[in-house]
């Protein structure tokens, strides 16, 4: 079989950002990541008292795997520590028989057992491929999948019959199995993962086939959307391993449904009950007011974890684009101003006055009992916000590819072994002059491509040394030549302030602001919010402190971008993103 040339990770620490991104990674690790009570986390698994399937099982796997990327993108020595203890601390949970569960024998493969053993071994793969390769990890993920094959396998228990949301949650361990069959080596979970795959993921139909045949994803399974999307991202996994062209087709088809019927205008998804967690055909019911609220935050983390996917084994550069909107506006967004919480939902309504709620405050939500404040978009955001400098930058048969803009230092190896530098400054989001700076210890030929944005409605420039450089339609610009030890580059993009008009059903007319990549909104601080627009015709205005982007019409109505927009938390700070017009 003929491995695959896919798109592959700087590794950790090479790229270290310093525009909101950054900065607001910064803010997490210090003021969320530091402060959790690590040891509380593992007592479930320690003592095994799990018999109310309040979630206790998840919060280990997915904040130990958003400590683990954070640190990928700031390499902080606390940080380290901590993760490394309580990765050691949880070893010491697994039993001689291999199992590492919150739930007590009796209860096993029940309710949202499976799902949070997923969580525990993508963690401990996380931790064993970006940190250290310690046989003993490897080892233990081992074991803790020979133990579930002797409860859920071809010879025993149907996994369709496990678990919640009709398979899918059970399914979804579908990317561990697939991580783990990688550091282990051992064919029996390539196999494992195979029979998982073949399954189908839930009772109704199977989902991977069911999409390659047109239906939509509001349709597949019970519509539950970041279970779905886990199913589907382990399905790109085993696909990178196996090369079964249908586990590609459908990766690709779920792909461009959800892109095309899910993802609202600020990049998040998710809707229909109180809690925005399932698809619901959401883009086309923006406006709606009684479709549930919208965008989950772990629906949106596990968008980007999956667009991620997408692109390093297509590598095209549109992929891209939808994690940018999807960073900078619905990440960005759903993080308060210090860091340390998290909106579960987006603001409800779209089209009509709202605000931004941190998770445990939000009406109805009961995370709180059970297990002292956590949430699981509290858990996960972090890990949204580190997959910004995780995907920033690439590299595949001796292409550098650049795909986001926002400051940052760039550490990678040419294809002679060097060691080379970029320097990308310009004050991206809020600026479009991008500059980046070369630095070598040698000269070397290789090339560089560059992701040109597809908000980029008015063309752009490419300048190497004051140079311009002839300009090509695609979406990555490559510049490949025999580089100098230090080159200057810029990119000068010109995206301008944009508008997207639509009539709803009830007959009343919106629009929709955008300046390059940001969601432009009525923010209570600079204007009156749910009122109609006068004009729809703005330009860039002076930005207001703690924001990133302004834009004013002739009449003096000022927007702002959405991630800015609504902060700090409160029902008094009031934002509306589509307008009436």
């Amino acid at each position: 079989m003929t491995k695959l040339s896919l798109l592959k990770h700087l590794g950790p620490g090479k790229v270290r950002q310093s525009g909101p991104l950054g900065k607001m990674l910064e803010l997490s690790i210090a003021n969320r990541l530091k402060k959790i009570d690590y040891v509380h986390l593992v007592d479930p698994f320690r003592f095994r008292y799990e018999k109310d399937n309040a979630w206790r099982c998840e919060f280990w796997g997915k904040i130990v795997r958003s400590a683990i990327l954070s640190w990928c993108g700031n390499p902080d020595a606390e940080l380290l520590a901590i993760i490394k203890g309580t990765v050691a601390d949880m070893l010491s949970t697994q039993t001689e028989d291999g199992c590492i569960s919150s739930y007590p024998y009796e209860k096993q493969t029940d309710g949202w057992d499976i799902w949070g053993r997923k969580y525990v071994l993508l963690a401990l793969c996380r931790y064993y491929n970006f940190i250290e390769q310690d046989k003993r990890i490897a080892q233990a993920c081992g074991r803790v999948l020979e133990h579930l094959m002797t409860q859920v396998g071809p010879d025993a228990k149907d996994i369709l019959d496990t678990g919640c949301h009709e398979g899918l949650a059970s399914s979804s361990i579908l990317d561990a199995v697939v991580e783990t069959w990688r550091i282990t080596g051992e064919k029996k979970f390539l196999d494992y993962a195979r029979w998982i795959a073949n399954r189908g993921c839930s009772k109704k139909h199977n989902i991977f086939q069911a999409v390659r045949a047109g239906v939509p994803p509001c349709e597949l399974g019970n519509g539950k959307a970041y279970e779905m999307m886990s199913c589907f991202q382990g399905l790109a996994e085993l696909y990178m391993e196996v090369q079964e062209p249908e586990y590609l087709d459908a990766v690709l088809e779920f792909y461009k449904a959800v892109r095309d019927r899910e993802i609202i205008v600020t990049g998040v998804g998710g809707s229909k009950d109180k809690y925005g967690e399932f698809w619901n055909d959401t883009a086309f019911r923006q406006f709606e007011k009684d479709c549930g609220s919208f965008g989950e935050t772990c629906v949106t983390t596990t968008w980007l974890l999956y667009c991620e996917c997408v692109l390093r084994l297509t590598g095209d550069g549109t992929v891209a684009d939808e994690m940018e909107k999807s960073l900078y506006n619905g990440i960005l967004g759903a993080v308060n101003t210090d860091g340390a919480s998290w909106i579960h939902v987006n603001p409800t309504p779209l089209a009509g006055i709202s605000c931004k709620i941190p998770s445990f405050d939000q009406i109805g939500y009961c995370f709180k009992t059970p297990f002292d404040g956590h949430d699981c978009c509290l858990a996960q955001g972090p890990e949204a916000l580190a997959m910004s400098a995780y995907a920033a930058a690439y590299v595949k048969s001796g292409v550098l590819y650049i795909n986001f803009y926002e400051n940052a230092d760039i550490d990678f190896k040419t294809p002679t072994g060097q060691t080379g530098k970029i320097k990308i400054s310009g004050g991206f989001p809020s600026a479009w002059n991008i500059h980046l700076n070369l630095r070598l210890d040698r000269e070397e030929k290789f090339g560089i491509a560059l992701r040109i944005p597809g908000w980029n409605a008015y063309g752009y420039e490419v300048f190497l040394n004051d140079e311009a450089v002839r300009e090509e339609k695609k979406r990555y610009f490559v510049l490949e030549k025999k580089w100098k030890r230090v080159d200057d580059f810029v990119i000068r993009l010109g995206g301008g302030e944009s508008g997207e008009g639509v009539t709803a059903e009830n007959g009343i007319e919106y629009e929709n602001i955008k300046c390059g990549p940001l969601v432009m909104v009525q923010d209570r601080r600079f204007t009156t919010v749910g009122t109609k627009l006068r004009d729809v015709d703005f330009d860039s205005a002076d930005i207001p402190e703690g924001c990133l982007c302004s834009v004013m019409n002739r009449h003096g109505e000022r927007l702002i971008d959405y991630a800015s927009a609504g902060k700090p938390f409160g029902k008094e700070n009031t934002i509306c993103i589509w307008m009436k017009c």
